[in-house]
């Protein structure tokens, strides 16, 4: 019962006020001056910084009007691309004074020179690697054989060593039956 009293007198403010204002006026007049305000404050740092980038002879970019207006101003923090991007008139005039969006000026009538494009090779000519010329398929197969023979050779390598451990101990049984044999016989 509380909320449904609450929400009704916020309801009722809320008419209240369109009907306090039966003459039209807008509520929110001091909002969107504020705005304009805001909106012409920007138009103003932009041809500030315009005319000091020019001043200077430097490009105009946004990183270099954000730095200008940032240092033409204490305390302000430059102007952002966003800021200029979102407010039609500052950003008429950055596409205006921009060095990328300029048409470049033709020459005397001369065509201009064709650039040739360069050639880079990855790796000298010298040092191909015939794997290269393979396609992926083919090189998974070949990696699949390889990885077969050396399963197999590991498999062969690990019977060599039983096997060289094997006759390592007939050669320990033999050299200690010799010996023993040896001790056995007579002295004479």
């Amino acid at each position: 019962m509380g909320t449904e009293l609450a929400t009704g007198a916020v309801i009722a403010g809320c008419v209240g006020l369109h009907m306090s204002n039966p003459d039209g006026v807008d509520p929110f007049a001091h909002l969107k001056r504020q705005a304009t305000e805001r909106s012409d404050r920007t138009v103003e740092r932009i041809r500030v910084g315009i005319a000091a980038l020019r001043a200077v002879g430097q490009k105009i970019t946004a990183e270099s009007l954000k730095q200008a207006t940032r240092e033409l101003e204490a305390g302000f923090a430059g102007l952002s691309f966003q800021v200029i991007r979102r407010n039609p008139r500052a950003y008429a005039l950055y596409r205006e004074a921009a060095d990328a969006f300029a048409v470049p000026v033709a020459g005397d009538g001369q065509p201009r020179p064709r650039r040739r494009r360069r050639v880079r090779r990855r790796t000298p000519r010298a040092s191909y690697d015939p794997l290269q010329r393979f396609d992926k398929k083919e090189l998974i197969q070949r990696i699949r054989s390889l990885e077969m023979d050396l399963e197999v050779e590991r498999q062969r390598r690990a019977a060599l060593a039983y096997d060289k451990q094997a006759l390592l101990a007939k050669m320990i049984r033999l050299e200690t039956e010799i010996v023993l044999l040896k001790a056995e016989r007579p002295q004479p």
